[in-house]
């Protein structure tokens, strides 16, 4: 499945495990490589929840093999997995996820889901009162820090073509201040609610699209005083559009889940 062209391999063990956990990470990592496996961003494992309250349980391994806490676009792919499948029966959801519970929302034509709204949370915000300096490469670079269950660092920039987001990427991602890693994201602000992001994903690289990078662009500018929270903001990616609205204390993800192809694999 993909969300905006970020792409999952979708398990399904809300019946029991599929693969054991100590194989998870390993496994994820032989899964996703491309060309050599299936091929994806990450693996999304769809699990019983530990309790009532919840519908179900989400949990999602990077390409590298180290398990994140969530995800934007994953979540909108998992809540259609859930809901076409039967697994869940209502279009508003309450979901598991290592971050913290993730409401999504189902919007439905001929019983089939179109686009998905996800209330990613309420975020914490920091933004670092000095600008951080990188390395001898990059020099300082001013960041602001949010954290939707997973924690982002938002750059902005004038342009993506005169930044070498790669090596920026590599390098922040990785860097001291961040001792758990960290996802970055590079936002070009093209004024009157409209922005272009790109997100260099902890574990992944960069990613055709990153609902949680989208949506944390659009916090940090907003922290910044750069967009107008009082209406909603078109975030393009390189995989497709997705839309932020700023409110009821946190933020909604609108956007697109697809199925691509449903398989079997024989894991030696």
């Amino acid at each position: 499945m993909h969300g905006c062209g970020n792409d999952f391999i979708v398990i399904d063990e809300h019946e029991g495990e599929v693969i054991p956990e100590s194989r998870k990470g390993e496994l994820s990592r032989v899964l996703c490589r491309r060309r050599l496996g299936i091929g994806a961003d990450g693996v999304i494992f769809v699990c019983m929840p530990y309790d009532s309250v919840h519908d179900a349980r989400m949990r999602i391994f990077n390409a590298d093999g180290t398990e994140a806490e969530m995800s934007g676009n994953g979540m909108r792919c998992f809540a259609k997995y859930v809901y076409e499948r039967g697994l869940v029966h209502t279009r508003r959801m309450r979901i598991e996820t290592p971050g913290g519970t993730i409401i999504p929302e189902v919007e439905c034509i001929d019983g089939k889901v179109g686009t998905i709204r996800v209330f990613m949370g309420k975020p914490r915000l920091e933004r670092l009162s000095t600008p951080l300096y990188v390395n001898d490469e990059i020099g300082e670079l001013n960041l602001t820090v949010v954290n939707l269950g997973n924690p982002h660092a938002v750059i902005v920039v004038r342009s993506f073509e005169t930044f070498d987001l790669a090596l920026a990427g590599r390098s922040i991602e990785s860097h001291p201040v961040f001792p758990n890693r960290t996802n970055v994201d590079f936002v070009l602000n093209h004024g009157g609610n409209e922005i272009s992001v790109r997100t260099y994903e902890r574990g992944v690289g960069e990613t055709l699209s990153c609902g949680t990078g989208s949506t944390a662009s659009v916090l940090a500018l907003n922290e910044l005083g750069l967009i107008n929270a009082d209406a909603p903001v078109t975030v393009h990616t390189m995989g497709g559009d997705l839309r932020v609205e700023l409110k009821d204390g946190g933020a909604y993800l609108t956007g697109p889940a697809e199925e691509v192809f449903e398989g079997v694999i024989v894991l030696r």
